[in-house]
Formats: C-alpha cells, structure tokens, sequence
C-alpha cells in the first residue's frame, strides 16, 4: 500500500513539471539582438528557440538562438497591420455595422488579474504583494473606470490568485470560468512586465505613460483566433494612439487560458520599474480602444448617452442604412438611364422594361400577376 501511495506521489511530481506554464522572474528580461546587434524587444517572458514576436513598428521576428539573456533573432516579415485593418474598414465596416442594427451590443467587459500579488516598485515600494493586493489592483480599477467612460460595462474582479507560481494560471481559470457566466464580449487578464523601466516608458500627447504589449498563448483551440484578435487590437491601437502598443509576444508556454473565450488578452501594462501612474495613464488611453474592436461604438455626438447607440433613436440611422439606401438609388437611376439610351425615349424605356416584368419575372409575381389579369 505504501508502494502505491509513493508511486502516486511521483507520478503527480512528474505531471506537475510537465504542466508548467511560463512565469515572468523578477529582474530577468531577455534583449532580442538582430543582425546589426541592434536591440530590437525587451520582455521579462521566458524565451525559446523558434518563439516569435512583433515589435511596435510591427516587424515580425522568430528567436534563432539564446545566449544569456540575449535572444538572437531574424526577421520573418513586416506585417502592415493598419493597411489590414483599413482593408476590412473599407470593405466591411458597414455590413459589420447593419448587422450590428439587428443584434444588441455586448458591452460587458470581464478583467481580472491571474497575478495579483504584482506591482510597481517606484509607486507602491515593493514589485510584489504578498497579500495578493498589488498595484496591479489599481491599474485594473482604472482601466475599468476608462471603459465605463466609453459605454461599457466592465466587470472588474480582484479574485486573489496568490502565490506567483506555475500553478497561478490554473487557480485563475475558475475565475475566468465565473466569468464566463456573464457572457462578456471580452477578457482581459491584466498584468505588469518585469523589464528595465525604458523598455516601456513613452510620452503620448504630453502624458508621460507606459506602453502596454499584448500577450498571445501559442496552444488551444482558439490560438490562431486570438493571433488575429491581437493584430486588429495593435492596428486600432496604432491609429488612435501610435506607439501606445509595445508589440505582440508570442508565449509558447501555454494558452494562458486564451482557449475558453475568442476574445481574451494577456496585457502587460509597464513593469515593476514604471511608475504605477504612468501604468494607469497608458491603460486609460488603451480602453479607448477597446469599443472599436469588440464591435461596439463608443460615445461621441451623435451617441448622447454614451452607449453603444447603433440604430437608437440617439444615434440616428445608421451609416450603413444610409449607404443601402443609395445603392438601391442608384441602381435605379442607372437602369433608367440604360433603357433610355438603348431605346431613344422615356415612352419605349417605359414599354421595354414592363415587357421585361412581364416576361422575365412571370414566376416571382405569379398569383399576383395572374389575379390582376384577372380583374
């Protein structure tokens, strides 16, 4: 019996080494080094051979080999993520827009913090609370506040996830499962880097902030689905607020429980060595983002209440109802203006195209037609 009972203590031992998931360690970041021996990223992630990541100007690289804490990399490909996001703009912003005018906007916004411990050393005089109340709390408080702001309805919990270990992720994922409950449109787990301070400070519109990079787990279901969710966040982020993302990484240590909803992201807002002030002013100016890629609009004139207001009454008709309403004029305008030029008058335009109803559209009318031959 007591053979069996050690046997399954090292069996547990075993899957518990298998199952672990990448943790940032304090005061160890990784340099991502290129041809030149320029440094081209800075993150506190854990890194392997083959990871890869895209940088704020959206060069997309891969790591080729690991010294140290330096990552050499090469580049794979510049991605124009704005070009791509101005191309579904173009194209399908308004089908995206009427249908939004049938279907009610999801406005729930569900945040939490799977390291809740973490926090600034400048502002809150330690990188980690052991309680579980960091400043990371604080920057999430804002961050929901900022999304109020805008219409929605964030859902902000400070569930305590403690310790900062490999097995935090799991112990979060019944939360995320909770939170699922409320059907949010989004899910945010936010987070702080462990980097030297400048590899996120910036000034943006004369505010001294920090810069947010957004993390994507490279395993589960929806792997690829948030890979496309985080270009869109990075494109629409880079209109509004160029140089407000810090870039995308690629974490193949797990799926950071990215498989159990489309849209949810890993942020991580500055690190330790930022001040917590600047982390609450860069989240505040992400959150302004965040309506425009869910699928909602934020407020602004035509939206008076501050809500979604898509084809409300506050809102007016619809930009999309507009454009339908055109098209379907000119169509018209244009099959006039055809007949009149293939027939030399109004009256045998007139005579072609009730010859043309007659004959070609005989079976769409059909009870009808035959009823008013009838009378």
């Amino acid at each position: 019996m007591k053979m069996i009972k050690y046997k399954n203590i090292m069996l547990l031992t075993v899957l518990l080494l298998l199952v672990t998931v990448d943790v940032k360690a304090e005061n160890m970041y990784y340099n991502m080094v290129d041809d030149s021996g320029k440094i081209v990223y800075t993150t506190g992630w854990k890194v392997r051979i083959g990871d890869e990541f895209i940088t704020e100007d959206n060069n997309r690289y891969q790591i080729t080999s690991i010294q140290g804490q330096i990552a050499y990399v090469k580049l794979l490909e510049k991605k124009d993520v704005a070009q791509l996001s101005h191309f579904f703009v173009s194209n399908f912003a308004d089908l995206l827009e009427l249908q939004r005018v049938y279907a009610q906007d999801n406005k729930k916004i569900a945040i939490y913090h799977t390291h809740n411990d973490e926090a600034y050393v400048p502002s809150d005089g330690t990188e980690s609370s052991d309680s579980g109340n960091g400043g990371i709390i604080k920057v999430g408080n804002v961050f929901s506040d900022a999304l109020a702001k805008e219409g929605l309805e964030p859902i902000h919990v400070d569930t305590n996830h403690v310790p900062h270990d490999d097995m935090a992720y799991e112990r979060s994922r019944r939360t995320v499962v909770q939170l699922l409950k409320q059907s949010p449109a989004a899910i945010f787990d936010i987070h702080r880097d462990a980097t030297p301070p400048e590899a996120y400070q910036a000034n943006i519109n004369g505010e001294d902030i920090t810069k947010i990079q957004l993390v994507v787990g490279k395993y589960g279901p929806t792997g690829k689905q948030i890979e496309e969710y985080a270009l869109q966040m990075k494109a629409a982020s880079d209109e509004q607020y160029p140089g407000l993302v810090k870039g995308i990484f690629f974490a193949k240590g797990g799926d950071y429980n990215q498989d159990l909803h489309p849209k949810s992201m890993l942020l991580e807002v500055g690190s330790h060595t930022n001040n917590r002030e600047a982390a609450e002013r860069g989240i505040a100016m992400f959150a302004a983002v965040v309506p425009s890629v869910i699928g909602v609009t934020s407020a602004n004139n035509s939206n008076i209440e501050g809500k979604s207001g898509v084809g409300t009454p506050a809102a007016g008709i619809s930009g999309s109802v507009k454009s339908i309403g055109w098209i379907i004029l000119f169509f018209v305008i244009g099959t006039a203006v055809f007949l009149f030029l293939s027939t030399g008058s109004m009256r045998e335009a007139k005579g072609k195209l009730s010859n043309f109803r007659r004959k070609e559209f005989a079976n769409f009318w059909g009870k009808k037609y035959n009823k008013d031959k009838e009378k």
